[in-house]
């Protein structure tokens, strides 16, 4: 396929498969600052894996940081965890395409976090973690929030007008503090209500595209006997 990613998964069983690592290594959002989980778990061959595989593709004129790395992680994590439920809420996307680290053409160098493309609809998707400073988490949602509107944009402006470009952003809280080796059960609550709003659009979303296939569009006909 000739697009230029971190990684394009066809459907979300070859997501889970390539992931699979995140269960491995029972990974945790960890509340510890990125650039001291760097030096916990650089060590894994999937941290390795990621870099080399981010210059091999030459994503960005920019140097990769290491912490970046950590965020792919987190970001495996959420994803997962959204599409086991997309699944059991018995949403088909077979043909669900989940594109990671899409460096944005005529995007400046700018690159979103995952698209999820299916039959004629680009889903863009941008995750980001509350800063430390509590008091500074609303102007993150709101900086995330503009990126990805400037995304969907950019790439709106360069497919066809056929083309339905969404997007969502997700900000979520760290569920585990390695220090005190405890969970943050308040974090873990709030992360998984914001799950649910997002499986919620995933699903509603999917759900739109495929009642406009045109087989479905034959079954909903009305049969009228003459």
């Amino acid at each position: 396929m000739k697009i230029k990613a971190l990684h394009i998964f066809k459907g979300i069983q070859e997501f889970f498969r390539s992931t699979e690592f995140i269960e491995q290594v029972n990974w945790r959002i960890e509340k510890q600052l990125l650039k001291d989980r760097v030096q916990i778990h650089k060590s894994l061959s999937q941290f390795s894996i990621y870099k080399d595989k981010f210059y091999t593709k030459n994503l960005s004129i920019w140097d990769l940081k290491d912490e970046e790395i950590i965020t792919w992680f987190d970001t495996c994590n959420l994803l997962r965890r959204v599409f086991v439920n997309i699944l059991k809420k018995g949403v088909l996307v077979d043909d669900l395409y989940i594109i990671m680290e899409y460096p944005l053409v005529n995007g400046n160098y700018m690159r979103s976090d995952y698209l999820l493309v299916y039959e004629r609809l680009i889903f863009v998707l941008e995750f980001g973690m509350f800063n430390q400073d509590e008091k500074r988490s609303e102007e993150r949602y709101t900086k995330k929030l503009q990126e990805s509107v400037n995304y969907r944009q950019i790439i709106a402006n360069q497919v066809s007008k056929d083309i339905v470009v969404t997007n969502y952003v997700m900000i979520y809280k760290p569920e585990y503090d390695r220090i005190s080796n405890s969970i943050i059960k308040d974090n873990v609550l709030y992360n998984n209500e914001e799950l649910k709003k997002l499986i919620r659009y995933i699903s509603n979303t999917l759900h739109v595209q495929q009642e406009l296939k045109a087989i479905k569009q034959l079954e909903s006909l009305e049969i009228i006997n003459n």
